[in-house]
């Protein structure tokens, strides 16, 4: 099945030690995740950066971008770093923000290819996905935004992946590979009792909860970087399920 033209970044480092795929959210793109590249590098790592189809630079085939548009795109990207001979693809770590989490959750759950994810202010509820769809919504959210973004998730194929193929509260209790979620207590967009539904409900193996306020900001906590690679470094090897 054809589904467009992945467009994206390769930033390469000095060893080689592995390889970060970094997915952006909805509505989003590569550039917005400029913010973590220079910590992955320094530590050794490559990374590649891509606009999911629909977004950026990269194709856009469908009608309307879903949560399939972002599935397709990471598998299509992990297809890609495994035939380039110049990558490290023995070690592949995927970090995605808030939508792209939880595209990569799903990815994670039938994909073995992933060594570890982490997930960025990830929602894992259907309201948690549309709240932090309605960023892009300039009409009072409740009640015409709701209804906004409940047409435009219906129109994806949202709704019906979720409660069908894509059952969230499966998914979660199904990761492939090491995941770790780190969320900022002060999220408004996406609440951190998102990440409580991890704890109890999930094999996710670490959560973590930050101080930093807003959406996007949780890279912005000092010990952000120190939480990633400790957690990488003490499940190098694991699969959680055999």
């Amino acid at each position: 099945m054809k589904i467009g033209a992945v467009r994206g970044w390769l930033i390469r480092s000095d060893k080689g030690k592995g390889c970060f795929l970094l997915i952006h959210g909805w509505g989003s793109n590569k550039s917005d995740m400029l913010r973590y590249v220079d910590p992955i590098v320094a530590r050794g790592y490559d990374v590649v950066m891509i606009d999911v189809l629909g977004h950026g630079q990269s194709d856009s085939v469908q009608k309307q971008v879903s949560i399939e548009s972002f599935v397709q795109t990471i598998t299509s990207t992990i297809d890609y770093v495994t035939e380039r001979p110049d990558v490290n693809c023995k070690s592949i770590y995927v970090l995605g923000h808030s939508m792209g989490g939880i595209a990569a959750s799903i990815v994670n759950a039938q994909d073995s290819r992933i060594h570890a994810l982490i997930t960025d202010s990830m929602p894992t509820s259907l309201k948690s996905i549309s709240n932090s769809m309605a960023e892009k919504v300039t009409v009072p959210y409740m009640p015409i935004g709701w209804l906004f973004v409940s047409w435009f998730l219906l129109r994806g194929g949202v709704f019906l992946k979720a409660r069908k193929e894509w059952r969230l509260e499966k998914i979660l209790k199904n990761q492939q590979s090491p995941s770790l979620a780190i969320h900022s207590m002060q999220d408004k967009k996406v609440p951190v009792s998102n990440v409580e539904v991890l704890k109890n409900g999930s094999n996710f193996k670490q959560v973590i909860k930050v101080e930093t306020k807003g959406h996007h900001n949780c890279v912005k906590d000092p010990f952000f970087w120190n939480y990633v690679f400790q957690f990488i470094d003490s499940n190098k090897g694991d699969i959680v399920n055999d």
